[in-house]
């Protein structure tokens, strides 16, 4: 299976490119946390976290409101500087991904009406 790239970006070596906004809230343990970035295959957390790197989690992936997506993912880094972890999607809804698709679509069109 060939897997298309969406970042165009010679020195970044992700799959898909990463957005600040909108937020996600990503809800893991019972913890609600917002996403310092995400991506369609994933997203980043900071703070005080306790999971290492190759285990699974499951939560609740929250768009613009939404009552929420279960989704399984992956740590698959640890960032020792600034704390921050890196998540993989291995499961996620195909209505999760076009709420994502769709999230990113309006905030790339109210940016080009500012």
């Amino acid at each position: 299976m060939r897997i298309a790239r969406t970042n165009f970006d010679r020195q970044e070596h992700r799959r898909d490119r990463r957005y600040a906004m909108p937020p996600l809230t990503v809800v893991i343990g019972g913890q609600e946390h917002a996403t310092d970035n995400w991506s369609l295959g994933g997203f980043q957390l900071s703070g005080e976290l306790a999971f290492a790197v190759g285990a699974m989690v499951n939560g609740t992936l929250h768009i613009d409101g939404s009552d929420g997506f279960e989704f399984t993912a992956e740590v698959v880094r640890k960032d020792r500087e600034n704390g921050a972890f890196g998540f993989r999607f291995h499961e996620l809804t195909p209505l999760a991904v076009t709420k994502l698709d769709r999230a990113l679509a309006r905030r790339l069109v109210s940016r080009r009406r500012s």
